[in-house]
């Protein structure tokens, strides 16, 4: 008897046992399993629906545009470089000549600081008696600016506080010697790779031409037209190199040491990041607040146009290393400790485009904003996980600067325009709960 009912149980058909039907003794100890109501086809949502829904909140932005704020350059050609903001939740930008130019102590030159409040009001501004590359403010207020192989610090209204010619690349630019053995093996690797490439191009072309013309196919066709393009390409980089020289190779590497990328400060430390003495990777040197006792704590990270950017992140350092398509967190000796991130331009959390993500900024509230050089401003925790798209802002121009920075509270985000000239302004987009 026990063992039918228990059988009659698992079916669900003991409804009388939860109604008190009349039973046995021995049929009353069994104890009746609750009945789980069915849901209606209607309201289940299978796995995939569900996924599909997070994906499309993801991808809708969490804020909108505010306003704009044009740049007015007080000095003839300067124009937006970069951004940053303070614990106020004032956007700083550096207005000058171009971060890109192909000298920019080779003459003289004012940059500027403008300041506006987070609704794109003018509060200050002051001059710079040197090319403003790379900007950053403190936890204590104070701004460090940093360009053409200098560095210095301001009170926040602007006075000066110190400045110095970076002593590392000072004396990496006085060891001649090396600079010019550094070079000539330069120039021999680029010559020995560049051949090296030739080689094969035309190696893949002879070989499609030595089948006979009728086994050949129209990618075969295509292929030996797009190889004859590439080979009259080469033939200019040819005339490039052969008129390499020592002495320019050592003027570029200068050039690329005196260029400062991105400038970054914790409660105890200073960094900046430059060309490399050789070659043309990146480095990250870190000093204390007086600019002294600098150590390079990272080198041989590749950027790709010339970009690229840090910020601190308590003591450690999230930095985007854009030909990889990832941001990376090192510590402040450079000990790697994740990179986060994957290329793809149909998956809403990849970085598409050629290299990105530009630039990144760690916020107040523990996440991480990435900025591409398509204008897109995508957030991340902590822990590297994406957690959705802030905004598309509209912009022109190819590989850039793409810099960002937000208020403590998020609420409102600041994207630099370097082509158009401005910042974008945006706000939270406000959520609203139905009564």
């Amino acid at each position: 008897m026990l063992r039918k009912i228990w059988l009659r149980s698992l079916a669900c058909t003991v409804a009388v046992a939860l109604v008190g039907g009349v039973m046995a003794d021995d049929e009353k100890k069994i104890v009746a399993l609750p009945l789980i109501p069915a849901v209606p086809a209607t309201e289940a949502k299978d796995s995939k629906e569900v996924n599909k829904e997070k994906e499309a909140a993801k991808a809708t932005p969490s804020h909108e545009k505010l306003a704009e704020v044009k740049i007015k350059a007080k000095h003839n050609g300067n124009t937006l470089q970069t951004i940053c903001s303070d614990s106020k939740g004032n956007v700083l930008a550096i207005v000058g000549p171009s971060r890109y130019s192909e000298n920019p102590s080779s003459k003289k030159s004012v940059s500027e600081v403008q300041i506006f409040d987070q609704d794109g009001k003018a509060v200050r501004n002051f001059d710079l008696d040197f090319t403003g590359q790379a900007i950053s403010v403190g936890t204590d207020g104070k701004i460090y600016i940093a360009g053409d192989a200098h560095i210095a610090s301001f009170e926040p209204d602007g006075k000066l506080i110190k400045k110095v010619e970076l002593p590392h690349i000072a004396k990496l630019s006085a060891n001649k010697e090396q600079m010019k053995k550094d070079a000539e093996a330069q120039i021999k690797m680029e010559k020995q790779s560049f051949e090296q490439s030739l080689k094969q191009i035309k190696d893949m072309k002879k070989k499609l031409e030595d089948k006979k013309e009728e086994d050949r196919t129209a990618r075969d066709k295509q292929m030996i037209k797009q190889y004859d393009s590439i080979l009259e390409s080469y033939k200019q980089q040819d005339d490039y190199y052969s008129k390499r020289t020592v002495d320019s190779v050592i003027a570029e590497t200068l050039t690329r040491l005196r260029y400062i990328n991105s400038v970054a400060v914790s409660e105890k430390d200073v960094y900046i990041v430059c060309g490399e003495s050789k070659g043309y990777g990146f480095a990250i040197w870190r000093m204390n607040s007086q600019f002294e006792e600098p150590k390079q704590v990272k080198g041989n990270i590749s950027g790709c146009c010339g970009q690229m950017d840090l910020c601190c992140e308590g003591d450690n350092l999230i930095v985007a290393e854009n030909t990889i398509k990832k941001f990376a967190r090192y510590s402040r000796d450079g000990k790697a400790l994740g990179k986060w991130g994957k290329a793809g331009d149909k998956d809403v959390d990849g970085f598409g485009g050629c290299c990105n993500p530009a630039n990144v900024r760690a916020s107040a509230k523990g996440d991480i904003y990435t900025a591409e050089s398509e204008g897109i401003v995508k957030r991340f925790n902590s822990s590297g996980e994406f957690q959705g798209v802030a905004f598309k802002v509209p912009v022109s121009g190819g590989c850039k600067n793409a810099p960002i920075a937000m208020t403590p509270d998020d609420e409102r985000i600041f994207f630099g325009d370097v082509m158009g000239n401005k910042i974008v302004i945006l706000a939270k987009k406000k959520v609203v709960v139905a009564k």
